[in-house]
């Protein structure tokens, strides 16, 4: 059974067939084609993404072959191609045939796209109980309609029909995998990649598959062993390496991930993307301006990568340049002015430049995009004491402490705010706890409140 997804195969004889009917096209000639020509012609104007094109030589078939339910079942393919899944229907219902898999797959195709999904389980289920043969294939078949379609559970039903036929058919374990990575079961996806790689050690697909897996799962040494096979079955791999690159990141290897990063300089559909990548490993190695190097090559090849700018923005920050660090946050702003990171580094911008009124709008922006921000709600509340709005900066303080009650000195910044609006009681246990954690904490806290050396003193004689 030649299966209706298998992969179109355009060897030399098929090339020949299509070159010698765009010639009698553009000499328009009316040459003669089988039907078997024809169908080749169609499947590869479709596999180029040019359903017109399909649809013309239907056309031409349809007047050397009248009445041929092989084409007109192409036809329907084209308008299912062409998102006409209503026509192909019509069609497919006209055609009076007994188990031909690819009418009864198109069929099934066409009543999914249309919502009639019971209809079209039906056209399946009696098409999978027909088989009498080849029902790996045919199971593949079905489950890439349903796959396509989005019904991952319905499409995990017929791939394992078909493993139980061959359970070592890599296609099949390949699908059922994918189907279990959308499904949010991930062991069992890792447990298919397994399945393949024990039938083929060298399947590249398997080995990069399963390290995305564990990436996604934030597992990131077993990411990266997965990539490192990639890259030594196929040295010339750039996705492995582009990918083990990203994994060595997250392992803080920054050294060795702007190796894998550089080796795909130049190999990669977006190089800006990979320039701000390797910007990033330089501002994690606190080299700046090499950093600066790659953010702007990047935006050499596409200024209008918001990254690029937030990252020179960062390294104007960490190399003392507040005001530039500002032109460039707010040129990354104009192209994305929702990603709640970049208002928090222009805040900060803001408060080195002592606009104090800029940094807390910015602030504010940023915590309105994302609420779960426990460092911003305390750099929030430090504005507020230092411009006196203590009860502003309490709010912001026992907000971050109820986001995250491990912060560093969050206790001493309450007991702060809690002073400054003369509620002793519970300024003084918290100074206690933010003492027992950090000596250094009454040196701070007196900095700030140095009228209160004589109540802490009192309070220590009673």
């Amino acid at each position: 059974m030649k299966g209706y997804n298998q992969e179109f195969i355009f060897d030399e004889e098929s090339q020949e067939v299509v070159r010698r009917y765009e010639q009698a096209v553009q000499n328009r000639t009316v040459g003669y084609f089988d039907v078997e020509e024809l169908e080749v012609i169609v499947d590869y104007y479709l596999n180029c993404g040019k359903p017109k094109e399909s649809s013309k030589a239907i056309d031409l078939g349809m007047t050397l072959h009248p009445g041929s339910t092989v084409l007109q079942t192409k036809r329907a393919k084209v308008y299912l191609a062409s998102g006409d899944a209503r026509k192909a229907l019509q069609i497919l219902e006209r055609i009076h045939t007994t188990n031909d898999a690819e009418t009864e797959l198109l069929k099934g195709e066409a009543l999914l796209r249309l919502n009639h999904e019971s209809e079209a389980h039906l056209v399946f289920s009696r098409l999978a109980d027909n088989a009498h043969s080849d029902i790996p294939n045919l199971s593949l078949d079905i489950a890439h309609v349903y796959i396509s379609n989005g019904f991952y559970k319905r499409a995990l039903i017929y791939l394992e029909k078909g493993l139980a036929e061959d359970p070592t058919d890599t296609d099949l374990l390949q699908d059922a995998a994918f189907c279990y990575e959308q499904l949010d079961q991930a062991q069992t996806a890792i447990d298919y990649y397994n399945r393949i790689i024990d039938a083929d050690a060298y399947s590249l697909e398997a080995w990069f598959n399963l390290g995305l897996v564990y990436f996604n799962q934030a597992n990131y040494p077993q990411a990266l062993e997965a990539f490192d096979y990639v890259t030594v079955i196929d040295e010339d791999d750039f996705g492995g390496w582009l990918q083990k690159g990203n994994t060595l990141f997250h392992l803080n290897r920054f050294e060795e991930s702007l190796e894998c990063y550089r080796r795909c300089e130049e190999k990669v559909a977006y190089p800006d993307l990979l320039q701000v990548f390797m910007g990033e490993c330089y501002e994690k190695l606190d080299e700046y301006n090499n950093a600066k190097t790659c953010y702007k090559r990047a935006l050499e090849i596409n200024d209008k990568n918001p990254d690029a700018w937030t990252g020179l923005g960062i390294c104007c920050l960490e190399l003392e340049a507040p005001e530039e660090s500002i032109e460039y946050l707010h040129k990354a702003l104009e192209l994305d002015s929702e990603n709640f990171e970049t208002w928090v580094y222009l805040a900060e911008a803001y408060v080195n430049t002592n606009k104090i009124k800029e940094a807390e709008r910015a602030y504010k922006k940023s915590l309105k995009l994302e609420q779960h921000q426990p460092d911003t709600w305390i750099a929030l509340g430090n504005i507020y004491i230092d411009i006196a709005l203590y009860q502003s900066a309490l709010d912001c303080y026992l907000e971050a402490y109820k986001q995250d009650s491990s912060l560093e000195n969050i206790n001493l910044f309450l007991a702060i705010a809690y002073y400054k609006l003369s509620e002793f009681k519970k300024a003084i246990p918290l100074l206690e706890k933010a003492l027992e954690l950090n000596p250094e904490a009454s040196t701070i806290f007196l900095d700030i409140c140095p009228e209160a050396r004589e109540i802490i003193n009192k309070d220590k004689k009673q």
